[in-house]
């Protein structure tokens, strides 16, 4: 009799087991995803172009809503928004009016600046705020260099978002303009040598020639993950390690040996941070 009571308690535990562990199989599984792109069109009627990756379930998802940076497009989220998609986590991406030649938004390089996209950034996340799909509450800001820079800013203004991812932020621009043209009136009309091949207009200068995006970012009081590679020499670390200690609450983390954006080893190492900081404000569990 005893040993049918021990091994009854045996298969008891057993099965409980199985059961934690096929429950807990469920919950960390990868979802499906779908992409979709889109345009919005906003109030000058001007077409803003977005890709959202999207995951099947009925539940609320979280969004990440990804600003690229200057010259860049809506692709570089690709990685960051197919990995958080099987998270369960959604992400919108989108290209900046006149953010780059090869945009499939509206507007050209020529009229474009740091306040415009500032402007389209607003916009998306009042369009996001319609979104049936989205839980509300837990809408996160992500950037990469000028497009960190607007995300900064922006994460600034709106206390009800949930977080903000900066990748390599660069919000040295205004100061760097200010140095590149000490007078206002040696500020061309047609820029062609600020970076890259990208072709700027006198109004991308004028815009933040006496601005300073530092004034308004650190009075942001919300968690802030800031993720800058040691090597960059486009935006130096330094920057990052000051505007860590502007902020009341943030940390940030150093990807070793990588540059002016993450690939390879080095966004498999940006992207464990991205899922720790979504883990420490209960976005991704």
């Amino acid at each position: 009799m005893k040993k049918i009571i021990i091994s009854s308690s045996i298969i008891l535990i057993i099965l409980v087991s199985f059961f934690f562990i096929f429950n807990n199989k469920k919950d960390d599984k990868e979802y499906e995803y779908d992409v979709v792109e889109n345009y919005y069109i906003n109030s000058n009627n001007e077409k803003i172009f977005t890709k959202l990756y999207k995951p099947n379930t009925d539940k609320k998802v979280p969004i990440v809503i990804y600003s690229h940076g200057l010259g860049a497009t809506y692709r570089a989220a690709t990685d960051y928004g197919e990995h958080l998609a099987k998270e369960g986590i959604a992400l919108l991406s989108f290209d900046f009016r006149g953010g780059s030649s090869r945009s499939k938004s509206d507007g050209k390089t020529t009229d474009m600046s740091m306040l415009t996209e500032c402007d389209d950034l607003e916009f998306l996340i009042s369009k996001v705020r319609e979104f049936d799909f989205v839980d509300q509450n837990q809408i996160i800001l992500m950037g990469s260099s000028q497009g960190g820079a607007v995300s900064a800013i922006i994460s600034s203004r709106h206390s009800n978002i949930k977080g903000t991812v900066l990748l390599y932020p660069a919000l040295s621009i205004p100061s760097f303009v200010r140095g590149m043209f000490p007078d206002k009136d040696d500020i061309p009309e047609v820029v062609d040598n600020f970076i890259d091949s990208i072709v700027l207009g006198r109004k991308y200068f004028l815009d933040i020639w006496d601005y300073n995006p530092y004034d308004e970012v650190k009075t942001d009081t919300k968690k802030i993950a800031i993720i800058h590679g040691t090597i960059d020499r486009t935006v130096p670390i330094s920057q990052s390690e000051e505007l860590n200690e502007l902020y009341e609450n943030s940390d940030l983390y150093k990807v070793e040996g990588a540059g002016h954006g993450f690939s390879d080893k080095y966004f498999d190492e940006a992207i464990k941070y991205v899922d720790k900081y979504l883990k420490d404000i209960n976005v991704l569990r």
